[in-house]
Order: structure tokens, then C-alpha cells, then sequence
């Protein structure tokens, strides 16, 4: 890829009338030609990964859901459904995992598509060949469950570099959702599951009406899941001791430690200065405040989708969809805990027997020479438990026409126009300033007490819990695009079939953040707009076909395409792919393909969410590990490039004539992926890597008073940074890492007819890493982290049994994942590897308009997720890997569905 920073303005206009003279050109020659579609031949057919009409990609693979595998996953959502593939994995963004990259800013809880596990905003999800509105406060990535199971047609997936096609965010590959158009009569389904403390229910319709020239389909869908609490699951703990793990316990805790030069453990009865004298050192106090927070949330969803088509003369059609999705969700955090700086003041104060205090931080807002002693302190016996709740809402419609042209040639016009808005509020928040006012009282009725156990008066805490915290945000998407596509000119081997386009892309994006208390609150707001204008041009050249086949040279087929996209924040990227297909014979095939792909940087982390400065403590190892305070920087990056992207494939496909209804496939693919933008805002141990950051601005030593004035001045800072601060840590988004994936695809099918037991179809898919290799700067070394933990894995896989007698119809399916190495933890664990088994049993009344009645099993056989020794965080962790399983267990479901 070449990236440049210019506005091209002469490039885009040279390449545009270039287009429209091939296009001028070829419809030219062929004008004289009789016209040689039929109206139903107008209708286009949907083909993920190439623009090509009608055409299948040239040198890439499909992986395709088709609708009878929708029925038979017994996934409650789409994003659900995609999740079964083994290339896809649980990384980033997901309600059920947020720690890993970008899934901090998942504060709704939605969930996301990462192919190959390089990236969450790497694959891009499509709808019916177009795109849609992004989800998240900050419009950052696509939840595929925007649109209900039963409006899917199939999903299909370009495991492959595809940005010369679609443009940004395909670098590992396209999901592209189909949605119905065929459907006629009613249909009405619904679903009951439920497992050991959660049960979800789906309840759905749709209608289809076909005439003469046209169709319409529409489809809803309510789908909820109840929330799952950590203090239902006993392998979420923070003591994981009992099963040879790390006591991951913190001592924050009801009762809570005094630490006043020594650490002094709060009896469970409380302590007050009557009593202090019995207080003494020792071992601290220690709690699992986390235990009590939900691993999933509440989930409720209304989707629906909406199909149009309609032919109007010979030449003419009307085409159009749209969905709209709106999404609850509820989700208990942990028991709030935090160290208390407690000044003298405060009227139930206790100084242990030889307690030694310090003088008290400017947070405490105590009088100039008080003195305050810390409290390790847990808030579970005093206010209701903090819990998160919102919405994601999303509407999108998508109008075109398509025009048939002489000899074979279309013109196709559409617009597209969606809107999305997120919102997540916190209940429940202690504010900071009025706990710190209730902790230096010297009022008994007004003051807080860290010492007692549980004793503060309602008022007290209704004094504190005054907090709010409220993140909204809104993104818009508008969307055109225009194409010629027909065929060229003709060769030995079939038609040279060619397709140019251009697109105009308009999304602006509007978030605030309420920060503050109920009285009184500070807005943060910002106000983002990104216009980008495209061009593509594709074309297909049939060099071998049927007529001029040969010995050892069945077919050869090769696809160019090249994609120009001019952005007004990040500059310009122009990519080309090139695809190959070559069959020596007619049931083998060899395919190829090259292409370079990129992802422009999302809004917010160009302009980032805050523009400010943050005192931190960071372990150093060259102080022994100890701490060494210093000073992060937040705040926009106007210079972020697009990340950048090379990919090969290469691979078979083998349907031979001699095992009828089989067919076997393998891909190489390789991935050199650089650019990647990173920040290290929130990166408290970045200075035990800090010899790989060696050439870059990131890491400061012993910054001067000059330096630090003037990142106060740029930020406008107005807190306070400590006198001869010697560490000042750069935590705007940067271009700076590197991935280099390399792996194998595998799939087989078979399918065989019995007399006496009726049809089966076996199948078994997976993917196969053979590297995975990071790099924190170009210039640092590349680290291999496939099989570590929150990394890509070796192997993952999915076969399935179908079997079909008569009315019966019954499914297998087993996943599986290889064991892999739990680095966060010295000596390294040893994870087991983990496998579970989805079970499927239907009966089908009728043939008309049948009655069908299922029951599945998800996780039949109730298999734990595998142990894994790591602290307990909001986002999973505490004896199991959110990223890799889910702590759901076994669900039984059952699920009715008539036609009419």
C-alpha cells in the first residue's frame, strides 16, 4: 500500500475519468449488440468478496452459514452464530470479555467479529454487500446482532485481505449478513433455554409476500438473556489456592486494614479509639470483592429486517432493505472497594498503638498540617451494590436502482442512511469529593467510618452516593455509492466481465460524558466528522473455460482489483489485490491471491476521549521494581496514519467425482500487519519492556521542568504534578506495532444416503496457526505469543453430524481448543485444552407448512472451563479465561416454529 498525506485531489480526478473512459469505451464497443439479459437474469446475486456480478472471488475462499445451519446452531443471536466459526475469536470487543484491545471503550456490552484474533476492528461486517452504522458510544465497531437470526438468509465469510474491494477494516477478512428475499407465507418461532442460574428465551415472526416483479420480507425478533452472578459459578474466586493457583484476594475489605506505617487488620466487630489498644500488626484482612459482580449482563434485544425488490419494465428494478435493533442491557459491578486517606479529623478516628501517620494528600481537602493514615477499605456492608445499565439503538435503510444497459451491462446506483446511539449510565457511585468531605468531618452525625463494620447512619451514605456517571454517543452514516459492471470484451476462455464504482462516505460521531454528582455535573463533549471519497475498479479474465480447456489446464481464471480512498482526516491509501484460480482438472482447484488492505484510525482515537494529564505509579525495574511516580499524557494524535496490511493466500479445493457430495479444502494464509495503533495511557508496567521502545518518544527519562510546563500548557492541565517528577509516559494513540500471523484453513465434507437410517452429512473445519509474532515498535524484536494467553491459539476446530430420516433431524456438533500457556503468572501454567459438545434432536410435521419442534443442548455435557491461575477483573478472569470460554455452562433449550 501506498499511504500518502496529501489530499490528491489531482490522483482522484485522474483515476476517475479514467474509469469513466474504460467504462465509456466498452459500452461503446458493444453497444450494437442485441440485449442479452432477460429481467430475472437483471436480478444480482449477492457474492461476498468479489464485485464482479454474479461471479464467485477469484483466488480467496468462502466460508458460508447457510440458512438450514442457522436452524441448527440453536444460536439466540447473530453474534452467537458467527462465534461457531473457527477463525473467529472471542477477542476485544464481547459482552463477555473486554480486557483486550479496544474493548475497554465496549461500555454497552455489545460484541464484535475478530477474524484470526489480530484485531477487533480488523474484519469488517457487511450487510447485503453494503455497509452499516457502526455501534458503541464512539462508533467503533459492528455487532452483528443488530440483526435477528430469522432474517439471515446465510452469512458469508472472506477469510482474506479485501480492502481493494470494500476498503477499510477488511484486513483479516469480510462478514458479509445476506438477508432474506424468497420468503413466502408467515412463520412464526420461539425458543425457551435455561441452565444452571440463567435462562434465555427468542420469540420471532416473519412474513413474506412475493407478486409479479417484485417481493417484500419483513422479520422481528425479541431475544433475552438473564444475567449471571459471579457468586453463582465456585471457580470464580479471587482465592484460587485450593485448585494450585496464586491467592489473588485484595485487601480492600469489610472489615478493612489500617496502615499506618505498619498494616493493623480491623476486627470484624469494628474498632474504635476505646478500643484501639487492641489492635496489633499482622496479617491483613483480605476479601473477594469481585465475586459478587455479574460475568455476563442482563440482555434484552427487538430486532427486525426488511426487504424490498421490485421490477418496474424491462430495464428498471427497485431494490431496498433495513433493520432496526434496539438492545437493553443491566450488569452489577463489584463490591466498590478502594484505600481511604482518612485525616485526623474525622470524628471516629483511630491511631493503632504505634501508628504513624503522614501528612494528608491534597485530595483530602483537609486543613494545611493534618495528619491522615490510610484505611484499606470495602464498602459491601454499607450502600446497595453499583450496577451499570443502557441501551444500544440502531436504524439503518438502504434504496437503489439497478438499469439494465445494452449488451449486458448494468448500471446500479444506492444510498445508504443509518444512525446509531449508545448510552451507559453508573447507579450507585460514591462521589469522590463528598466522601472525602464525610471522611475529614468531625460532625458524628455527618461523618463517614472506615473503623466500625457497617455502622454509617442512611444519611451519611445517602450524602455520598451522589455520584453519576454518563456516557452518551451518537454516530451517523451516510452512504453512496454508484457502478457499472458488464462485460468487457470476450476471450477463448469466456467473457472478460469488468466492474468501476466510486462511493462517498459521510459519518460524524457526537459523544458527551456526564462526570460529577447529581448537583452538580461536568459535560465533556465532542463533535467528529469524517468524509471519504472512493474509487474501485475490478476485473475478471477468464483466460481458460470450458471451450478452450486442455490437458492439465481446466480452467484458469485471474481477478485484478484496485481501490483508491481519499479520507479527510487520515490521507490516502490506494491497494490492489490480485486473485488466481487454476484447475488442472474438473474437480481440483488451486487458488492464490495477494492484496494489500489497511483500517483507518476511528474518530476517537485520533481525537481521543480526554486532553489531559494523569499522575500514576509505575513498577521499575531499575529501582528493584519498586514504584517511581510520573506523568501520562492523553489527548488527540492529528498525525495517526491507517494501519497497514499485506496478505497472501494460497489453497485447494477438491470435489472429486469419485465420492459424490464431498468436498476437502486447504489455505494457506499470511499476515504482515504494521501500523497498528497503540496507546500505553493505562500501562502500569510498561517500563519492564521499556528497552523496546528504545528510538520512540514514548518512554521519558528525567523529562526537564520545560518539558513538563509545556505538556501542561498544551493540555491545559490544572492539577498538580509533583516537584521533580523523573518519568512522563506518552499515552496518545501512536502508529508503532506489528503482527505477523502465518496459518492454515482446513475444511471436509461428506455426505451419504443410507435405505434403512436415512442421510448423513459429516464435517469438520478448523484453522491451524503456524506463527503468531508481535512487535511493540518496528524496531523492537518480534515476540512470539501464539498459544500465550489472550493471543490466538494453535488450533481450533468444529465438526459436526447431520442425520436425517423421514420427519427426524438430529445434529453434533464438537468444538475444540488446544491447551496453550497462561504467561500472566511466573512459572508459566500449563492450560488444559477444552472441548464441548452441542447436541440437536428436531421433529417436522407437514411439508406445506410444517410444524417443527427441536430441543438442543449447548455444552451438553456441562464442561467447566479449564483452570487458569489470574486475578479476578470486571471483565471476566478468576480462575477461567473469558476470551476462550464462557462460564454459562450447560443451557437446555426447546423451540417450536410453525409456517403458515
Amino acid at each position: 500500500m501506498k499511504h500518502v498525506r496529501l489530499r490528491g485531489q489531482f490522483a482522484r480526478h485522474l483515476m476517475a475519468k479514467a474509469a469513466a473512459g474504460a467504462l465509456l469505451g466498452a459500452g461503446a464497443m458493444s453497444m450494437s449488440a442485441a440485449y442479452a439479459q432477460t429481467t430475472a437474469e437483471a436480478d444480482t446475486v449477492i457474492v461476498t468478496g468479489s464485485r464482479v456480478r454474479g461471479v464467485a472471488p477469484v483466488g480467496s475462499t468462502v466460508v458460508s452459514i447457510n440458512r438450514a445451519d442457522i436452524e441448527a446452531s440453536g444460536a439466540v443471536t447473530t453474534a452467537q452464530l458467527i462465534q461457531q466459526i473457527p477463525q473467529v475469536f472471542n477477542l476485544g470487543i464481547s459482552e463477555t470479555s473486554r480486557g483486550q484491545s479496544g474493548g475497554s471503550n465496549n461500555i454497552t456490552y455489545g460484541n464484535s467479529v475478530n477474524l484470526r484474533g489480530i484485531g477487533p476492528f480488523t474484519t469488517l461486517v457487511i450487510l447485503d454487500g453494503h455497509r452499516v452504522v457502526p455501534q458503541g458510544t464512539t462508533g467503533f465497531a459492528v455487532d452483528p446482532s443488530i440483526i435477528p437470526t430469522l432474517a439471515l438468509a446465510r452469512v458469508e465469510v472472506v477469510p482474506d485481505g479485501a480492502s481493494a474491494i470494500y476498503g477499510s477494516d477488511a484486513i483479516a477478512g469480510v462478514v458479509n449478513l445476506i438477508l432474506r428475499r424468497d420468503f413466502e407465507g408467515f412463520e412464526v418461532t420461539g425458543r425457551y433455554g435455561a441452565g444452571d442460574e440463567i435462562d434465555e428465551r427468542k420469540v420471532g415472526f416473519i412474513g413474506g409476500k412475493k407478486w409479479g416483479g417484485g417481493q417484500v420480507t419483513v422479520s422481528y425478533e425479541n431475544g433475552y438473556r438473564s444475567a449471571l452472578s459471579g457468586l453463582d459459578r465456585d471457580y470464580f474466586r479471587g482465592d484460587l489456592r485450593a485448585r494450585g493457583g496464586n491467592d489473588f484476594r485484595v485487601t480492600n475489605c469489610a472489615p478493612g486494614n489500617i496502615v499506618a506505617g505498619a498494616t493493623y487488620p480491623i476486627p470484624a466487630s469494628g474498632v474504635t479509639p476505646a478500643t484501639s489498644a487492641t489492635l496489633a500488626p499482622g496479617a491483613a484482612n483480605r476479601c473477594d470483592n469481585l465475586q459478587y459482580a455479574d460475568l455476563i449482563p442482563e440482555q434484552d434485544r427487538n430486532s427486525m429486517a426488511i426487504t424490498f425488490n421490485q421490477q418496474l419494465g424491462e430495464r428498471l428494478s427497485l431494490f431496498g432493505d433495513a433493520f432496526a435493533s434496539r438492545r437493553l442491557f443491566k450488569i452489577r459491578g463489584g463490591v466498590t472497594n478502594l484505600p481511604l486517606s482518612v485525616p485526623a479529623t474525622n470524628a471516629f478516628f483511630v491511631l493503632p498503638p504505634g501508628g504513624v501517620t503522614s501528612p494528608c494528600p491534597a485530595t483530602a481537602g483537609a486543613p494545611a498540617g493534618t495528619r491522615c493514615e490510610t484505611v484499606q477499605y470495602s464498602f459491601l456492608n454499607d450502600y446497595p451494590q453499583a450496577f451499570t445499565k443502557g441501551f444500544s439503538k440502531a436504524v439503518e435503510v438502504t434504496v437503489g436502482a439497478r438499469y439494465i444497459l445494452p449488451a449486458g451491462w448494468n448500471f446500479e446506483t444506492s444510498y445508504t442512511a443509518g444512525r446509531n446511539d449508545d448510552r451507559s449510565t453508573g447507579y450507585n457511585i460514591a462521589n469522590a469529593s463528598a466522601l472525602a468531605e464525610a471522611l475529614r468531618s468531625a460532625n458524628p452525625a455527618t461523618a463517614f467510618n472506615p473503623f466500625g463494620a457497617g455502622g454509617n447512619s442512611a444519611s451519611v451514605i445517602n450524602s455520598i452516593l451522589i455520584g453519576v456517571a454518563d456516557n452518551k454517543g451518537r454516530t451517523t452514516l451516510k452512504f453512496y455509492e454508484t457502478k457499472l459492471d458488464g462485460p468487457l470484451f470476450s476471450m477463448p476462455g469466456g467473457q472478460v466481465k469488468g466492474v468501476v464504482g466510486l462511493e462517498h462516505q459521510d459519518m460524524r460521531v457526537v459523544q458527551t460524558n456526564f462526570q460529577g454528582t447529581t448537583l452538580v455535573t461536568t459535560a465533556t463533549s465532542g463533535r467528529r466528522q469524517r468524509q471519504v471519497e472512493s474509487y474501485y475498479a475490478e476485473v475478471l479474465v477468464p483466460i481458460v473455460g470450458d471451450a478452450n480447456a486442455m490437458p492439465a489446464i481446466h480452467k484458469l481464471d485471474v481477478n485484478l482489483a484496485a481501490r483508491y480512498d481519499e479520507y479527510s482526516d487520515v490521507g490516502v491509501t490506494q491497494n490492489p489485490k490480485v486473485g488466481l484460480s487454476y484447475a488442472p482438472v474438473k474437480d481440483l482447484a488451486f487458488r492464490a491471491s495477494y492484496g494489500t488492505s489497511f483500517r483507518a484510525p476511528t474518530i476517537s482515537q485520533i481525537y481521543g476521549n480526554s486532553n489531559s494529564l494523569f499522575v500514576q505509579n509505575y513498577s521499575d525495574p531499575t529501582i528493584g521494581g519498586a514504584i517511581r511516580q510520573g506523568v501520562a499524557r492523553s489527548g488527540a494524535n492529528l498525525n495517526l496514519e491507517p494501519e497497514t496490511a499485506r496478505t497472501w493466500s494460497f489453497g485447494f479445493d477438491l470435489t472429486p467425482d469419485a465420492l459424490p457430495r464431498s468436498k476437502f479444502a486447504i489455505t494457506y494464509f499470511k499476515i504482515d500487519y504494521d501500523n497498528q495503533v497503540v496507546s500505553y495511557l493505562s500501562d502500569l508496567s510498561i517500563l519492564s519492556r521499556e528497552a523496546q521502545f528504545a528510538g520512540t518518544d514514548i518512554i521519558v527519562r528525567n523529562p526537564s521542568a520545560a518539558f513538563i510546563a509545556q505538556q501542561i500548557a498544551e493540555t491545559g492541565f490544572t492539577g498538580v504534578i509533583p516537584a521533580g517528577v523523573s518519568l512522563f509516559i506518552e499515552g496518545r494513540n501512536a502508529n508503532l506495532a506489528e503482527t505477523r500471523a502465518e496459518g492454515v484453513d482446513f475444511s471436509a465434507s461428506y455426505g451419504f444416503s443410507t435405505e434403512q437410517w436415512g442421510h448423513f452429512d459429516v464435517s469438520l473445519d478448523g484453522t491451524y496457526f503456524l506463527k503468531y509474532e508481535t512487535a511493540i515498535t518496528a524496531a523492537a524484536p518480534a515476540i512470539d505469543q501464539l498459544n500465550d494467553i489472550f493471543n490466538p491459539l494453535t488450533l481450533k476446530m468444529r465438526g459436526s453430524l447431520t442425520w436425517n430420516r423421514g420427519p427426524l433431524m438430529g445434529n453434533v456438533f464438537v468444538n475444540y481448543q488446544n491447551a496453550y500457556d497462561n504467561t500472566a503468572v511466573t512459572p508459566v501454567q500449563k492450560v488444559d485444552a477444552y472441548t464441548t459438545v452441542d447436541l440437536r434432536l428436531a421433529y417436522r410435521v407437514g411439508t406445506e407448512q410444517p410444524f417443527t419442534i427441536a430441543l438442543d443442548m449447548r455444552n451438553a455435557f456441562d464442561q467447566q472451563p479449564p483452570f487458569v491461575n489470574i486475578a479476578q477483573s470486571q471483565n471476566g478472569g478468576g480462575g477461567f479465561d473469558p476470551t476462550l470460554t464462557n462460564p454459562i455452562g450447560r443451557i437446555i433449550g426447546i423451540s417450536l416454529d410453525k409456517r403458515f
